[in-house]
């Protein structure tokens, strides 16, 4: 999913499988788990907002958790977030192979790199269709697969939307921002309630594009050759303009949602705080002519990220999770236990 180089092709996907010569880095195995991008942290990135949102719906909708359902609530979405990510990378590979072998970095992929053949890939991206479902629905429930759903679809247009549009960020936006939904929904096991989730879903999907414009300045060079759409393309030098707009959307939306939540200093001095300070400091940190510059901004933000995601979990077992109680949950949460 976070692999989205806009490749500019309007091809089918033709299932055909790829000639494999002596050379080839031939590994079945290894090429599934690599085309699921399980190898990478880039499923750290959607894990972020669904545990954000169930942090969130809790201080919002003023629902406490007793220990046993609050971890079943985080292996629930680091499990289903995973199987769908893992999914979906797999579809978005095997739509880009033609044009990853034109790309520097992405030409030790599975599938340009010859580990397995474009079938191959086709029949494991088949085989995690009801993987995926099953995992969220035995461990988010039917709402987990609802608010999924939409996400599910959105990331299979994907690939074929940055193929026409200059800015294809958008649709990745929405896809991991997306995530807050299952965490915001499964914290009271309904669909009730999610338009409280539209602040951190905003300034989520601000980060999502934001972080995406950094790591697209790495392609920029090869984008511009072969004609592909990029907003790094686009954008050209005025990419730290656009950059610092998005930060500022960013901090607004956050203190919103922390406001309705009605979120402890922990937050606003730990999480809100430090997350201004960082914008300032990626932005001027970027070079636009060096090309290893945005992707080190990038796997900065997946840190930053992880560390939000620490801040949330800290306020919701300082202030809504209840330590000493194995049994007893909210009354409002609606699980049985």
């Amino acid at each position: 999913m976070m692999d989205k180089k806009t490749r500019g092709d309007h091809a089918p996907i033709v299932p055909q499988t790829q000639t494999l010569t002596k050379d080839s880095k031939r590994n079945v195995a290894r090429g599934i788990f690599e085309l699921g991008r399980l190898h990478t942290k880039e499923a750290w990135l959607c894990w972020y907002p669904a545990v954000w949102g169930a942090c969130l719906s809790a201080g919002t909708q003023n629902i406490s958790l007793d220990v046993f359902t609050f971890a079943r609530i985080l292996l629930g979405i680091l499990t289903s977030v995973t199987a769908s990510h893992a999914a979906l990378c797999t579809f978005n590979d095997i739509c880009d192979r033609n044009f990853d072998k034109d790309v520097e970095r992405c030409k030790t992929r599975p599938l340009p790199a010859g580990m397995l053949t474009t079938m191959e890939a086709i029949l494991a991206y088949i085989a995690w269709i009801p993987a995926t479902v099953a995992i969220t629905y035995f461990t988010l429930g039917g709402v987990g697969v609802k608010t999924f759903t939409p996400i599910w679809i959105l990331s299979m247009i994907y690939p074929f939307g940055k193929r026409y549009i200059q800015f294809p960020q958008i649709v990745l936006g929405c896809v991991i921002g997306g995530a807050v939904f299952p965490g915001w929904a499964v914290i009271t096991n309904s669909l009730d309630g999610l338009e409280g989730a539209a602040p951190l879903f905003a300034a989520v999907f601000c980060w999502v594009v934001y972080f995406d414009v950094f790591y697209a300045t790495q392609d920029r060079p090869d984008d511009e050759k072969v004609g592909v759409k990029s907003l790094a393309v686009l954008l050209g030098d005025r990419v730290p303009i656009f950059l610092g707009f998005l930060g500022l959307l960013q901090v607004g939306f956050f203190a919103m949602t922390a406001l309705r939540a009605n979120m402890s200093f922990i937050f606003w001095v730990f999480g809100v705080a430090v997350w201004a300070v960082n914008m300032p400091w990626h932005v001027l940190s970027l070079d636009v002519k060096d090309r290893k510059s945005g992707g080190k901004i990038f796997k900065a933000n997946i840190l930053l990220g992880l560390y939000m995601t620490g801040v949330a979990l800290v306020e919701l077992l300082a202030t809504r999770v209840n330590l000493l109680s194995m049994g007893h949950i909210g009354q409002r949460a609606g699980f049985v236990v």
